[in-house]
């Protein structure tokens, strides 16, 4: 753990302590940015594997645009539904 004293008003910070600051900010902007770029990579090169591994699959289904489209009707009630649509149900 480090402790820092605040010096009086009329005490100036030692360079010492200045560059050690300096130091460890570079430090952990380094190892935050080091951590970040290499999920980064790691995340590419899976995505990269994932793209290969799909494309060379073997007895894949060929993409084409014959697909089968569903059939389409019109509507039409049914006789029992006509029926019933002049009884209000309370």
């Amino acid at each position: 753990m480090f402790i820092f004293q605040h010096p009086g008003q009329n005490q100036k910070i030692p360079w010492t302590t200045k560059i050690s600051l300096v130091i460890w900010i570079l430090l952990g902007i380094a190892l935050l940015s080091f951590f970040a770029f290499s999920f980064f990579i790691i995340a590419l090169l899976v995505g990269v594997v994932l793209f290969a591994a799909n494309l060379f699959q073997r007895n894949r289904a060929p993409i084409s645009r014959n697909t089968h489209e569903f059939e389409t009707r019109t509507y039409t009630p049914s006789q029992k539904q006509k029926d019933d649509d002049n009884i209000i149900d309370i």
